[in-house]
């Protein structure tokens, strides 16, 4: 039985070792819950086998083994299994990304092992683990606490119950719990099955994975799609029948043009883009929670920023001190030695802090006290913490209480927002002005500012609020915390690519402006303060928000008031948060952005997007690759309705006019076999345009399937269906017969193909560069083993009286390739010759 003792000692030594870790884990297992369990090989391809090519392929393979062309039905069987293996290749590929996106997002734990804390998954957690739980994490296991600290548990994922549960030393917190007040240290009693929520059986994980609206929209299209195509097909299939009285081969012509109308690589285009896009952007240190984000971010407008870790490199330090009416530049010092005019501030700054912080402003306090304090009587390691008086909405400070020796009073240091602490020592006129003017002075030259108070105690119990507390004002502190150096120019970019940047901080108004200017945000002097946000309506703020880019003292609450009028006012809002507080504006937000290195937990679950390193420069990638994303996948629609488009008419017109066929299942097979990687492989890994982050935002209401779409591919493919037309029926003219007919129109449409997948990606290049520049290597390998297969076809026998093709001579050949060509190409030189006569 784990105790508090067991605790205090593994505290003291340092955690646990890797050898302990190891052993424990090889006996127990990983700190996880059995859920839905991942997609094996098979299941992949029986999923496979739903889709409409499969069945349209066996059908007429079948009907191939009725007839007894055995060796036309086993070419088909073969195309069949070729198909197979490069949509499981595809799905692998989109689920192997998603997987390494859920490895990303699992919960995190820190523990305390070998002597130093780790941020660890919390799969990763070993029964005796010493784990530090912070406001806003999430419990990762069962844990016996042994801090004394008071805290609040919300235990409604086991209980029901939504109020929070206060807890202190020697109280059970259970896996899957949130704390929503203070910090604990606890020890780890159970983990994965052996836990409460393990025994009640539930999961706080879902595998489900979110359709995007995108995905909806396309199997919504698909579906009426192949309503249309099922009416086509009968009526070729009747008409064919009727009038050449062959049923059977009716019902094999009618299962032809399905195969060649049915766009059946749209729903996996869209889910490998999308899964791959957001694995994509993982490697920019974004991990994407909810597989929409992707498709949303090319449609930001308004981007609201915190500033602290964010735009700023949370690297805090103490700079600056103002104390007894005197100011001390700490950088200006040659030796770590602090006038004693300037100890006590400092000191009561410490005693405000936590012992063992995990913030970045309060570690700044700890650093400068061992830097400037050491060696002194104001450094007090041997006081007991007695309460904390937490940070509030109301109130912007903080006050931590200590007892120097048992039996005696309480000395009490306070730090917090300027007016806070001015406030709680009741400063009169004079005094506040000056205080006020000191802190402005500092917030200007672009400090976090700090009032820093004490108070001396002597009654034996403690008042319930600070303002009980008769505190004597000590000074200002101003902490440095440095712009990230890549800031500037990616707000730069946001600008050009018609997104407006919103600066969101809990600092004083002057720091907010002076950071605003440095980092290039427009208007930095007008700053609207979270007093001012109370005194608005709903209306004001709406009107408010259109021509103010910098809110400074805005509670978490106040973050939500905002995103509602961004999204009031038509914007489509990617808002930044960490704490507890921010999860409403972070679901509010279209695309919730949480920290992923300072953000809690709740943060964390409650967005769509986690930033891994805090990094304001991450986001700009992120949209930047949002964009790409969108733009790839028009460029593949646009390809795959245009080749559709020839492959249909070419099916249909022989059927009308009487003429033999042209395109058998087995070309149509083969055509796929080229199609499915060019949709879905050689488009996607298109690199962005240059000018990406030059074009607007895009509308989010504008359907995908707009006249940019279909226009460009009707244009496209109508020109290729015409050029084969003519050169089946001039074939047929001049009394070339079938055979030759048949491979002069395949060998022109497989060229066609291949100008098709050059000219479909990278609409904003010149066509020389999308021939011949680029890093795309999947292209040109597609369009190499196109031509390579067309002349195994062509000239080894056996393949060619398969396809049913006759010999093509070198002049066939050259004709081809130039109707092939000219028949795609024509439409973007035109294009290029009306933009130089513009």
């Amino acid at each position: 039985m784990t105790s508090i003792t067991t605790a205090a000692d593994l505290h003291s030594s340092g955690g646990l070792s890797r050898s302990f870790i190891l052993r424990r884990r090889e006996e127990e297992g990983f700190n996880e819950l059995p859920t839905t369990k991942p997609r094996r090989l098979h299941h992949i391809v029986m999923g496979v086998f739903k889709e409409p090519m499969v069945y349209l392929l066996l059908g007429c393979g079948t009907i191939y083994f009725i007839v007894g062309d055995h060796q036309e039905a086993s070419m088909l069987l073969g195309f069949l299994f070729l198909i197979i293996g490069i949509e499981v290749f595809q799905e692998r590929k989109a689920e192997r990304a998603l997987d390494a996106l859920k490895d990303l997002s699992s919960p995190r734990a820190l523990v305390l092992r070998e002597g130093t804390k780790q941020r660890i998954p919390g799969r990763e957690v070993v029964r005796d683990d010493i784990i530090f739980v912070n406001e806003g994490d999430r419990v990762p296991a069962d844990a016996l606490v042994f801090s004394k600290d008071l805290i609040a548990v919300d235990e409604s994922l086991l209980t029901g119950e939504s109020v929070p549960v206060e807890k202190t030393s020697e109280s059970m917190i259970y896996a899957g719990t949130t704390l929503v007040r203070g910090q604990a240290m606890a020890i780890v009693t159970a983990i994965g099955l052996h836990t409460e929520i393990g025994q009640i059986g539930k999961s706080i994980q879902s595998e489900n994975r979110e359709r995007t609206r995108l995905e909806i929209h396309t199997q919504q299209l698909v579906g009426r799609i192949a309503w249309i195509v099922g009416g086509i097909c009968i009526i070729v299939f009747l008409v064919f029948s009727i009038t050449r009285h062959d049923w059977l081969q009716g019902f094999l012509v009618g299962l032809t043009l399905a195969m060649a109308i049915l766009p059946n690589e749209l729903p996996a285009v869209l889910t490998i883009f999308l899964a791959l896009g957001a694995w994509r952007i993982s490697q920019r240190r974004v991990l994407t929670r909810r597989l929409p984000a992707v498709e949303n971010l090319g449609s930001t407008t308004v981007l609201c920023v915190d500033k602290t870790g964010t735009l700023t490199l949370n690297q805090m330090k103490i700079q600056r001190i103002f104390s007894n009416n005197q100011s001390l530049d700490l950088s200006e010092l040659s030796k770590p030695y602090l006038p004693e005019d300037f100890h006590e501030v400092l000191e009561y700054g410490i005693l405000a802090s936590r012992q063992d912080p995990f913030d970045p402003m309060e570690i700044a306090f700890i650093n400068a006290g061992v830097q400037y304090l050491r060696g002194t009587e104001h450094l007090h390691y041997d006081w007991k913490f007695e309460k904390e008086y937490p940070l509030s909405p109301k109130l912007l400070a903080i006050t931590h209480a200590w007892k120097p020796r048992p039996g005696g009073g309480y000395v009490v240091g306070a730090k917090g927002a300027p007016e806070a602490i001015i406030d709680l020592c009741h400063l009169n006129k004079d005094q506040t002005l000056a205080a006020t003017k000191s802190a402005e002075t500092m917030a200007a030259a672009g400090f976090r500012v700090l009032g820093v108070a004490k108070s001396i105690f002597p009654q034996t119990s403690l008042p319930p609020i600070q303002h009980d507390f008769d505190f004597t004002f000590l000074g200002l502190i101003g902490i440095a915390d440095p712009i990230r150096p890549e800031v500037p120019q990616a707000i730069a970019e946001c600008h050009s690519a018609g997104i407006r940047v919103v600066m969101i901080t809990g600092d004083h108004p002057a720091t907010a402006s002076s950071i605003a200017q440095k980092i290039g945000l427009p208007s930095p002097d007008k700053v609207v303060t979270g007093q001012d946000l109370e005194s608005y309506s709903a209306d004001d703020l709406c009107r408010v928000v259109k021509s103010v880019n910098v809110f400074s003292r805005v509670s978490p609450t106040q973050k939500l008031k905002l995103v509602e009028a961004f999204k009031a006012n038509g914007e489509i809002v990617s808002m930044t948060g960490d704490g507890v507080n921010d999860a409403p504006a972070l679901r509010s937000a279209h695309i919730g952005i949480a920290m992923g290195g300072r953000g809690t937990d709740v943060a964390r679950e409650s967005a769509a997007l986690v930033l891994l390193d805090d990094d304001f420069g991450s986001i700009v990638e992120a949209v930047k690759m949002g964009r790409r994303v969108y733009a790839n996948i028009k460029s593949a629609l646009v390809y795959l309705f245009a080749v559709h488009l020839p492959i249909t008419g070419m099916s249909i017109i022989p059927v009308v006019f009487k003429l033999p066929l042209v395109l058998l299942p087995a070309h149509i097979a083969l055509l796929h076999l080229i199609i499915e990687p060019a949709s879905s492989i050689a488009f996607e890994i298109e690199p962005g345009s240059k000018d990406l982050m030059n074009l607007p935002p895009r509308d989010p209401k504008e359907p995908l399937f707009d006249r940019k779409l279909w226009i460009p591919s009707l244009i496209k493919g109508a020109s290729v269906l015409i050029s084969l037309t003519i050169v089946y029926l001039i074939a047929l003219w001049r009394g070339q017969g079938e055979e030759d007919a048949r491979a002069l129109v395949f060998t022109t449409l497989l060229i066609s193909n291949i100008a098709l997948i050059f000219t479909s990606r990278r609409s904003h290049k010149t066509l020389k560069e999308r021939f011949f520049v680029g890093d795309n290597t999947v292209v040109r390998w597609i369009a190499i083993g196109s031509i390579v297969l067309l002349a195994c076809i062509l000239y080894i026998d056996q393949l060619r009286q398969l396809f049913r093709f006759s010999i093509l001579h070198p002049l066939d050949l050259v004709l081809c390739f130039v109707v092939g060509f000219i028949s795609v190409t024509w439409t973007e030189m035109f294009r290029g010759l009306a933009k130089r006569k513009a």
